[in-house]
């Protein structure tokens, strides 16, 4: 997952109103007794007018048309367009995080609410299976969360008007993501008003929280050849933690960053230079997890000294703050909040 590159309950803690506004501005764009046949397209009229021309990575795409069947490609555009009341036909399948029939589960909750038909899965493991994007014949296509290349993106887009990345791979803002979707559905106004509410949401944990405005955080993974990896700004899981009040840590600029990642490494060796105050690691498995603790070197880094160190396993989580959506975001951060505020105390 951090290579090629977001739930389970009904978000629960949404305290603050602004989750509530989420919900009602989906609840609103969708009506009871839908058929088959309409689950494949938008549920309101929304605000926006056609054409809209959206500008992108690789230029810009025109969409003349309110689209009526669309298809994700990336992460995260199928949780905007639930969000919105809007049931994709197609969505990029997930084999990380996901449930036995391979839906997130946020997503699945809210198609269970919408009332819509599932989503046929599109496996991205060899590539975009172009042929079979294809045959679900999509008005609109979107891969705003991904790491499309050019190619793949003027093959797409001869079968639909395509949304790429809009700026770098894998790092376009969950913000941007949401209104570039609602955009390209005719919803920009309710997509922008689901940005402010979960806004609200995160800015209001944050107020909860001043503590967290004290401290740096490194958030990251250990690799399977063992060296210690953490995301770089601009990558939605730092850009939360940032949001959140967390400062990035001096070791967040001292990265090896390959070209186009959003990701950097450092050798395991140099554990005990990693001064983030707050520690976040997740891991592909409790096996991961328990060699990467059992390491000498890693016990080195301070936070781990100093209970900073906020450790899961759980896929679902993992893959909830790595795909942001509106949808996903709050899920996440409830879940791995307690243990946040424990670290920020040293006490985790």
């Amino acid at each position: 997952m951090l290579f090629s590159h977001p739930t389970g309950r009904r978000v629960r803690g949404l305290r603050a109103g602004a989750v509530a506004a989420v919900a009602a501005i989906a609840l609103s764009s969708c009506g009871t007794d839908t058929t088959e046949e309409e689950t494949a397209a938008p549920s309101g009229e929304g605000s926006g007018a056609f054409p809209v021309t959206i500008e992108h990575a690789f230029g810009s795409t025109e969409i003349t048309e309110k689209p009526e069947r669309v298809v994700t490609v990336g992460w995260s555009d199928e949780g905007t367009l639930l969000a919105l009341g809007i049931v994709p036909v197609g969505i990029a399948e997930s084999t990380f995080g996901a449930r036995e029939d391979g839906l997130l589960e946020w997503d699945a909750e809210k198609l269970e609410e919408l009332g819509g038909e599932k989503p046929t899965l599109i496996s991205n493991d060899d590539g975009i299976p172009v042929e079979q994007v294809a045959s679900l014949a999509p008005d609109l296509i979107l891969g705003v969360q991904s790491g499309l290349e050019e190619n793949q993106y003027e093959q797409l887009s001869q079968i639909a008007p395509t949304i790429p990345y809009l700026d770098k791979p894998w790092q376009t803002a969950w913000q941007d993501q949401t209104v570039a979707v609602g955009r390209s559905v005719g919803m920009e106004e309710e997509a922008q008003q689901l940005v402010d509410d979960t806004n609200a949401y995160i800015d209001g944990i944050a107020e909860q929280h001043p503590q967290f405005a004290e401290k740096t955080f490194a958030f990251g993974t250990v690799t399977q050849d063992g060296q210690l990896a953490f995301y770089i700004d601009g990558e939605p899981r730092a850009e939360v933690m940032k949001q959140l009040g967390f400062t990035p840590a001096g070791i967040t600029e001292q990265l090896d960053v390959a070209e186009g990642q959003f990701f950097g490494t450092t050798s395991m060796e140099n554990a005990d230079k990693v001064d983030a105050d707050v520690m976040v690691m997740w891991y592909n498995s409790a096996d991961a997890r328990e060699a990467a603790e059992a390491n000498p070197v890693f016990q080195q880094i301070p936070a781990v000294q100093d209970g900073g160190y906020v450790a899961f396993d759980d896929d679902a989580v993992a893959m909830a703050m790595s795909a942001v959506s509106p949808l996903s975001l709050p899920w996440a951060v409830d879940q791995f909040l307690p243990d946040l505020v424990k670290a920020a105390e040293g006490k985790a």
